[in-house]
C-alpha cells in the first residue's frame, strides 16, 4: 500500500473538487513544480490510488429528483446473487456491503416517489432479502 503524504492528500482533494483542474493551477496551489504534480498524479494512477477521472452533471436532481439509501438485511450468507440482481436495476446507482445490523446499502435515484416505491418493492421481493430500511435524502450539503 502506498503511503500518502500531505501533498498527495491535498492533490487528491483538489482533483475530487475539479478533475479538470490544470496541472499548472494545482502546482500553484500546492506550491510545487508542474513536473512534480504530473509525476505525483502518474504515481497515484499507477498505484491505483486514483482509479480514473469523471464528470459531475449539472444538477442531477433535475434528472432524478428522488434519492434514497436502502439498508438490506439478508437471509443468506452469500451476497453475490443479490448484488448482481440489484445492480441490474436502472434506479440503482451504487451498492455497498456494510458492517452493522444490515448487510448491504443501496443508493437509489428515481423520477418520482412512485418509481422509488416500485424499485423498493422489486428489491424487497428478492428471496435473499429479509428486511429493508430506507431513508429518502432531502438535501446534499457537501459531496
Amino acid at each position: 500500500m502506498l503511503n500518502l503524504d500531505d501533498t498527495d492528500r491535498a492533490l487528491i482533494s483538489l482533483l475530487r473538487k475539479d478533475a479538470r483542474l490544470p496541472v499548472v493551477s494545482i502546482s500553484h496551489h500546492l506550491k510545487i513544480s508542474r513536473a512534480t504534480v504530473q509525476k505525483r498524479i502518474e504515481r497515484l494512477l499507477a498505484k491505483k490510488v486514483i482509479h480514473g477521472f469523471t464528470i459531475k452533471t449539472a444538477s442531477p436532481d433535475n434528472q432524478m429528483p428522488i434519492r434514497a439509501q436502502t439498508h438490506i438485511k439478508m437471509q443468506s450468507k452469500s451476497h453475490k446473487r443479490l448484488i448482481a440482481y440489484i445492480s441490474g436495476k436502472p434506479e440503482v446507482i451504487a451498492v455497498h456491503t456494510i458492517s452493522g445490523p444490515y448487510d448491504i446499502l443501496v443508493e437509489i435515484q428515481a423520477l418520482s416517489l412512485e418509481k422509488l416505491d416500485d424499485a423498493l418493492a422489486d428489491i424487497r421481493t428478492h428471496e435473499d432479502v429479509m428486511d429493508t430500511e430506507t431513508s429518502i435524502l432531502l438535501a446534499t450539503h457537501y459531496q
